[in-house]
């Protein structure tokens, strides 16, 4: 009796839901008990994604939390947007975390029935011995347990995962397509490649070698009009990223690559970031690409399979695309200072990528007849087989990595919200559970969450201090009443302006930046008013102050020179004003720092004279003799001032003549001797 034509889909369909549903069960169960019901989540970030979601739901769509404006901190453009409707529908709180599970599982599920489509050979040489190729797909999807770790995190991998899918069938629907119907599946592919880097950046190492397999099948339509279909979505949707970031926030970059790519830290030099890329690189190698897979042993069985599949002619325009695309990744979250961390997370898309380009090598092997598909089935069997053994250890790390974020986030949300009376705003450091969970308005300091534009994400690389002159900025009803931060990373803000009165301690912590977050309430008397000027100044510069110094075009000696330093010391002569916070910039002996005239002397000017005598009053900190040397860029001389030693309970001032100042010119400061610790410069007309 022959089977009906929809018993085989509904069979395979079956298959593939056990070993998906089966590994989402695995790892959710045991979290769910260590989490005391709360869903699970094993990163913070998690929760990042869900404010940007609930915001979207808002109708606030691209911010973190209605209110704090356009961010372009969030991870992933298009995750956020997959998860508003389920907030819409009713999934609030923690449980936004069922909805995001529910959509992993349906994503990967839509990865394997595109892999199914790929693999499945329909007829022709050697299709009857690789046909079970496309019955062991799912087993390509979850047989890495790391990367089953991401999959089912709540974070944007397993939507990745089902675009990727989507986008490779879309290149293979585009070569086989008649002439007539290629363009608009050729557009269809770069669509699809477009929403691959808008779900993850790193995914732009799959989408370009797309793009041209697209070109190179392009056949009679021409390699550079399929090649713009390709591509140009792509172009597009980067473009348009780097213009809205660059006309809301001041900077081209997104607020994750200004915080976390170590090109984007001012202070090392090039070779020590290189070391730094190195021992990325070395680390994602070994732990990722290695232990990962099975160890040294077995690691070599996936590329190896993917390599078939870039030898291969049916399966060479993907496979080369999949390999460039893992390879490229890596090398580019390599260039991220927290790639080593956070369970290798960012190594899932790389992984991804591999096992499905295995996946195609194993058909194109089998696809070769009886033998062939019988080294095909040995090598693929080794190759999913060899990372089980991990599956213990990862789950359990699940487990406690989702008890770490319920015990600690999610505690200290639960408290904040509880607080009498209700907290303002709250000060912390890129964590998402918080303001989500509490409801309670925030300031990011690491400037992942975007407030109104401000460089906070730029502050925090340069130092603690220039944070804190970003907040001066802000009237005071509208600075955090409460931080909520790990002390270890945030001295000289914690410590100087905040006063602990409660604290979330978790043991077993593998996942937290540290095992203890303390709550504090803010004091922030020793902060200027905002937009406090001296009266006699006709210009000034706020150093570290990032606003003040994009301003002004000030620079300061980078590499190795003008790290962000602050204090809180008395004003006048003779330490008796009130207790006053400014950061400053040190610059090393030999060194100078540099900054323009700006228009507000020109405004200040026009009441008095465009052109004259001025004098520079340089604001410093106690310690011993120094000199420094002052030149006006168009002068030939420089002025030398030696400065004696200097209290260290209170603010001391550099009064230097200038012969000749106006509005453009560009001043040049030098530590002739000794380090000078600089922290405020005042143009003054006589």
């Amino acid at each position: 009796m022959r089977r009906p034509p929809w018993i085989r889909p509904l069979l395979w369909h079956a298959s593939a839901a056990i070993p998906v549903l089966g590994a989402a069960a695995a790892f959710y169960g045991p979290a769910l008990a260590r989490t005391g019901g709360v869903w699970p989540a094993p990163l913070d970030d998690v929760y990042i994604h869900f404010g940007f979601a609930r915001a979207a739901a808002l109708g606030h769509p691209f911010s973190w939390i209605p209110g704090n404006g356009y961010s372009s901190g969030g991870t992933s453009l298009a995750y956020p947007l997959a998860l508003a409707p389920g907030y819409l529908l009713g999934f609030r709180g923690a449980w936004l975390g069922l909805f995001a599970a529910l959509l992993a599982c349906a994503a990967l599920l839509d990865l394997c029935r595109s892999l199914r489509w790929l693999l499945d050979p329909r007829g022709g040489p050697g299709a009857p011995y690789s046909r079970w190729v496309a019955w062991a797909a799912p087993l390509f999807v979850v047989a890495v347990p790391l990367l089953d770790w991401s999959w089912f995190s709540g974070m944007e991998l397993a939507l990745l995962g089902a675009v990727m899918g989507r986008a490779l069938v879309a290149v293979r629907r585009a070569e086989l397509a008649p002439p007539a119907q290629r363009p608009a599946e050729q557009l269809r592919a770069g669509l699809l490649a477009a929403l691959l880097v808008a779900t993850r950046p790193e995914a732009v190492a799959l989408a370009a070698p797309l793009a041209v397999a697209v070109a190179h099948a392009a056949g009679s339509l021409g390699a550079a009009a399929s090649l713009a279909r390709a591509s140009l979505p792509t172009a597009l949707l980067l473009a348009a990223q780097a213009a809205a970031n660059r006309a809301l926030t001041g900077e081209w970059s997104a607020a994750g690559a200004v915080r976390k790519l170590i090109l984007s830290n001012p202070y090392p030099a090039p070779l020590e970031k290189a070391l730094e890329v190195i021992k990325n690189l070395a680390a994602l190698r070994v732990q990722a690409l290695e232990s990962a897979l099975g160890g040294p042993s077995y690691a070599f069985l996936l590329p190896l399979l993917g390599a078939l599949a870039a030898l291969d002619r049916r399966t060479r325009r993907l496979a080369v695309p999949l390999l460039i695309g893992a390879y490229g990744s890596l090398l580019l979250v390599a260039l991220n200072a927290t790639a080593r961390y956070q369970n290798l997370r960012y190594a899932a898309p790389a992984l991804a990528m591999l096992l499905v380009a295995a996946a195609l090598g194993t058909e194109a092997l089998a696809r070769r007849g009886r033998l062939a598909a019988g080294v095909a089935a040995a090598l693929a069997l080794a190759a999913l087989a060899a990372p089980s053994a991990w599956f213990a250890r990862q789950i359990d790390h699940f487990a406690r990595s989702s008890a770490n974020i319920a015990g600690q986030q999610v505690e200290v949300a639960r408290r904040l919200a509880a607080r009498e009376p209700r907290p303002r705003r709250v000060l912390l450091g890129d964590a998402g559970a918080i303001p989500y969970l509490s409801g309670i308005p925030a300031i990011d300091g690491l400037g992942l969450g975007g407030y109104r534009g401000m460089p906070f994400a730029r502050a925090s690389v340069h130092g603690v201090p220039a944070v804190v002159e970003l907040i001066e900025r802000l009237d005071a009803a509208e600075r955090p009443d409460v931080f909520a931060l790990y002390p270890s990373w945030w001295g000289g803000l914690a410590d100087v302006f905040g006063r602990r009165v409660d604290a979330v301690k978790i043991e077993d912590n593998v996942m937290c930046a540290a095992d203890e977050k303390v709550i504090y309430e803010a004091d922030w008397s020793a902060l200027a008013p905002p937009g406090e000027r001296r009266d006699e100044a006709i210009d000034e510069v706020d150093i570290a102050d990032l606003v003040d110094e994009r301003a002004h075009g000030y620079a300061f000696p980078s590499p190795r020179g003008g790290w962000v330093v602050g204090a809180v010391l008395r004003d006048g002569s003779d330490g008796g004003g009130a207790p006053r916070f400014d950061a400053g910039r040190i610059i090393p002996e030999g060194r100078e720092q540099s900054f323009v005239i700006g228009a507000a002397a020109a405004a200040a000017a026009a009441a008095a004279s465009a052109r004259g005598p001025a004098v520079l009053a340089l604001r410093t900190d106690g310690g011993g003799p120094i000199a420094i040397g002052v030149a006006i860029e168009r002068a030939a001389d420089e002025a030398r001032v030696e400065v004696p030693e200097r209290p260290l309970d209170r603010w001391s001032e550099i009064r230097v003549p200038l012969r000749d100042v106006a509005p453009g010119d560009l001043v040049r400061i030098r530590a002739l001797r000794g380090t000078f610790r600089s922290f405020h410069v005042w143009l003054l007309r006589p």
